[in-house]
């Protein structure tokens, strides 16, 4: 009591204290306006990051709601002493802000888009009118953050003030900050809002009914590295983020290599038995590239980064910018590299300079700054101009498209712009495609727009997964050796019953598009390796998961007894509109070296591994433990440790999974 009367005390000796209507008119709006932005993202509002149609999400605490309830409290003495507190948050925040904010004051806001031909020496921010689009330069925002001093005398006196202020403080601090490239206030960083397409595992079928299967092959490693990310953080990832073929094709792999460019790839099979379910065995095939290492060709990239405002964190744009400049590395001096960059609306900073001016280059990406919303459609057609502008015959022509999340601005539909990614790759233009941080990764945009584009997508979550992908691999992502590359594989009835193929659910092809050269599959970088792996039941064995059939005749002896399956291959050659053909048979006793059993039970692992991360529905009794004890057991020489982190990825999934 005594400590109440001393309180209000003290607060009857300050000056100018706020009056009741006035706080309560201004706090009301205030709060309206927070439960309507709160429903407006639960309702899935068209904005950078929305999960929709994704699972709904837990909204974070908020420090703002927090300090509401504080200034709303029930008793007098609780709402005096919170408005003190809050009145000193203000103040700080506000000393917080007025330090980060650039001192000249100018901010790009959403509503005005980038110029398309951006000036790097002017430096961020000041982009000048005019470009082939005549797109308006930027100007300053009108309204500079209120300060503390004034958010406290509009909340004390006026609340129609404090509203008008609230709003220009949110305007300003939140939705125009690309210059400085630092959030006036700190996000909270939303788990489970990446989205990713479910997919349902390949069945098993019998091969009485189904002897035929075909895909495209895959090189993308996006999966690995987004998985890893998230064992790293000590959490299981989602499910639809495990694509087994990505998990397993992330790793190099000891495969002969093929000797003749005019055959771009050497083809390996082996069969083992499988470890997870007795009776069934395992069909993996190997796929090795051609190395052009020494005669690699000229080169023209164009890198198209994403420069909005969800691309301000250490793990985006900075990393952005690091990626870049290892690629540069591996460049020759008389390749070309332009820089065009997105955010409201789509910029040129660079246009296409010779790599031997690496110093302009590297002063191009250090003046990249973050801010604005996201107009990818854009940025991906300018950045297409540009590269057809300057076309090298006979060289690489890609665009390489950095960015965290999906497009909000202009084209936003899937279909349009894979549609419009899939016309331009007749132009000899390729697509790549690097993601980058969490929290707002499409997923599936990505993965579309890599596979109709001609390109890779990976993910880039460390600056060793940048040097990973675009130093040690640089030509497997570059220079693609064969395009359009398909695998069909015909199993045998007399001797296999039941095939399953692990994973390849998004590559799928109808059995006739094998054949026709004018249906698109994956392409193969030089040097680069592709593993697939069928799983298959032996005529007789008991492991089978279908029961026999009562009025269907058995299989009979149809084929040869001394194969499981017949393996075609069909590729072209890069600028060829006509595919070739590769053929062997799959023999029931394939003789193999020891290298080659090593690599394939390594990739079993994995492939292992993967299907414990989505619940290993066919898996029997095999278990992280397994996985880990397979690996160990296959690490090889393991160059650049990729093998020995994977160990410990199964060590850190079986103590997330136990959790």
């Amino acid at each position: 009591m005594n400590d109440d009367k001393q309180l209000e005390n003290l607060l009857r000796t300050i000056d100018d204290r706020p009056g009741e209507d006035a706080r309560e008119r201004a706090l009301t709006a205030a709060l309206r306006a927070f439960d309507e932005v709160q429903l407006e993202k639960k309702s899935g509002a068209a904005s950078q990051g929305s999960a929709a149609p994704g699972r709904p999400t837990p909204e974070p605490h908020s420090f703002g709601r927090t300090i509401m309830q504080m200034l709303t409290a029930n008793t007098t003495t609780q709402r005096w002493l919170y408005s003190g507190m809050a009145s000193a948050a203000v103040l700080v925040l506000g000393v917080f802000i007025a330090l980060q904010l650039p001192q000249n004051g100018t901010r790009l806001t959403p509503s005005e888009p980038l110029a398309e031909h951006y000036d790097p020496a002017a430096g961020a921010g000041a982009l000048p009118a005019g470009g082939r689009d005549n797109v308006a330069a930027l100007r300053p925002a009108p309204s500079p953050l209120p300060t503390a001093v004034e958010m406290d005398s509009a909340l004390s006196h006026d609340g129609a003030a404090a509203e008008k202020l609230a709003d220009s403080a949110v305007l300003s601090g939140l939705a125009s900050h690309a210059v400085s490239g630092i959030d006036p206030l700190p996000r909270v960083q939303q788990e489970g809002r990446d989205r990713f397409d479910a997919t349902v595992a390949n069945p098993v079928k019998r091969v009485s009914a189904e002897p035929v299967s075909t895909f495209s092959i895959d090189v993308d490693t996006a999966s690995y590295s987004f998985v890893r990310r998230q064992l790293n953080s000590g959490v299981l990832p989602q499910k639809a983020a495990v694509r087994l073929e990505e998990m397993v094709n992330y790793f190099p792999y000891d495969y002969p290599l093929p000797t003749d460019r005019s055959q771009p790839f050497s083809t390996h099979v082996t069969v083992l038995d499988s470890p997870w379910k007795a009776g069934n065995k395992l069909v993996h095939i190997g796929i090795q590239g051609y190395d052009v290492q020494g005669a690699q060709p000229r080169s023209n990239l164009v890198f198209l980064l994403d420069v909005s405002g969800s691309m301000n964190s250490p793990d985006k744009l900075p990393l952005v910018k690091q990626s870049m400049a290892l690629l540069l590395e591996r460049l020759r001096p008389d390749d070309s590299v332009a820089i065009v960059v997105y955010a409201g609306a789509a910029g040129t900073v660079l246009e296409p300079t010779p790599v031997k001016d690496r110093q302009k280059i590297l002063s191009a990406l250090e003046r990249l700054q973050a801010g604005g919303s996201t107009a990818g459609a854009a940025g991906i057609q300018l950045a297409y101009r540009l590269a057809e502008s300057s076309f090298i015959e006979e060289g690489v022509n890609r665009i390489i498209l950095a960015t965290d999340g999906d497009f909000n601005v202009g084209i936003d539909n899937p279909e349009e712009l894979t549609g419009f990614v899939e016309r331009k790759r007749d132009s000899g233009v390729f697509l790549s495609v690097l993601g980058f941080g969490q929290g707002n990764y499409h997923d599936s945009l990505m993965q579309a727009l890599a596979q109709n584009g001609n390109g890779v997508a990976a993910y880039i979550d460390t600056f060793g997964e940048a040097q990973k992908v675009l130093v040690e691999e640089a030509t497997s992502a570059l220079f693609p050796i064969a395009t359009d590359v398909k695998i069909q594989v015909e199993f045998n009835p007399a001797t296999v019953s039941e095939y399953r193929l692990l994973g390849y659910e998004t590559r799928m092809l109808a059995e006739e598009d094998f054949n026709n050269d004018a249906v698109d599959a994956g392409d193969i970088g030089a040097g680069h390796s592709v593993t697939a792996i069928y799983e298959i039941t032996p005529v007789g064995s008991d492991s089978g998961v279908y029961s026999d059939s009562r009025y269907q005749e058995s299989a009979g002896t149809s084929g040869g007894g001394d194969e499981y399956g017949y393996l075609k291959l069909r590729y072209k050659l890069p600028g060829e509109d006509s595919s070739r053909l590769i053929s062997q048979p799959i023999g029931t006793d394939v003789t193999t070296t020891a290298l080659l059993l090593r690599e394939a039970r390594f990739a079993t692992a994995v492939a292992g591994f993967a299907q414990l991360l989505t619940g290993g529905k066919y898996l029997v009794d095999w278990d992280y433990r397994d996985a880990l004890e397979l690996a160990s057991a296959n690490r090889g020489d393991d160059r650049f440790g990729y093998r020995a982190e994977f160990i410990q990825l199964v060590r850190r999934a079986e103590v997330a999974d136990a959790m």
